[in-house]
């Protein structure tokens, strides 16, 4: 099973980004060179490589989906604190 990341283009230089994650932390040099990007975007990137992107809604629907699975782990899983 792939699992992709979401987050928002910070800024784009030559077919890369640096993408804020919805976690906090920053992906520089994310390949974005199979999807038109502009600073703002949302995108779901699997293995530094942005595959898609999404819109406002469908960004903020994952991020919701993510915090509910992490919360999921907390409560069921001894020792999760992430």
């Amino acid at each position: 099973m792939c699992i992709t990341r979401v987050g928002r283009v910070l800024a784009t230089k030559r077919g890369k980004a640096e993408v804020e994650f919805f976690d906090g932390r920053l992906g520089e040099d994310v390949d974005v060179s199979i999807v038109p990007v502009a600073k703002g975007a949302f995108v779901e990137v699997f293995g530094n490589v942005a595959l898609s992107t999404l819109t406002s809604a469908e960004a903020k629907k994952r991020k919701a989906m993510w915090a509910e699975i992490r919360e999921a782990i907390r409560k069921d899983v001894p020792g999760a604190s992430q």
